[in-house]
């Protein structure tokens, strides 16, 4: 490996996953720095401290690597963090898309955990390709989860319904409470007159 290949890595891969996790909070997480930082000084020893250019870059390269998937771990975390939100949201999410859009959600959301389960099994055998592997495909369920259902103009229709919904029942309670202290108003002395005949 070359200290070219390195760059292109960055460049090409951990730079993009990067930014994505730095929009997110406008903020660089400092365990993805540190990988940043342990990266480009091994590539430091190569030019300074006159080391082997491929010894070099084959550390500057794990670093990143590293790096990666704890940004994928990250982009996750975010993720859970959304998928929470939009639970406790005050939205009638089963009324979407005649009640497709909830069950199609779970479904999505269950891809998500076995894919990034599974990149979690790789990493601890230490098969970091399979890793990578997964988590690429986590992360890119994970962004067309968000597309289809975390910003889903649908979510603003449910949540007027629900909103509409809780309003219609508060004024039939209203309505039927009314009703009844009529009738216990107005009826309840007759009832009560039957009931002493009665006896």
């Amino acid at each position: 490996m070359t200290e070219k290949d390195v760059y292109n890595f960055y460049n090409e891969k951990v730079k993009i996953l990067y930014s994505e996790i730095e929009a997110r909070e406008n903020t660089l997480p400092v365990e993805l720095l540190f990988e940043i930082h342990s990266a480009f000084d091994h590539l430091k020893r190569f030019h300074i401290d006159g080391e082997q250019e491929s010894q070099c870059a084959d550390r500057a390269f794990s670093h990143l690597k590293r790096g990666m998937l704890d940004a994928f771990k990250l982009k996750l975390k975010y993720h859970n963090k959304d998928y929470e939100k939009l639970l406790k949201m005050k939205a009638d999410l089963h009324l979407i898309d005649n009640g497709m859009f909830w069950p199609s959600l779970l479904s999505k959301r269950t891809e998500i955990i076995i894919l990034a389960k599974e990149a979690r099994l790789y990493e601890g055998k230490k098969e970091i390709d399979g890793a990578f592997d997964n988590w690429y495909k986590t992360s890119e369920l994970i962004d067309q989860f968000e597309n289809d259902y975390f910003k889903s103009p649908k979510i603003q229709w449910a949540k007027k319904q629900y909103l509409f919904r809780r309003f219609t029942n508060v004024i039939i309670g209203l309505i039927v409470g009314v009703i009844g202290g009529i009738i216990v108003q107005y009826f309840f002395p007759y009832f009560g007159n039957f009931l002493s005949k009665l006896k």
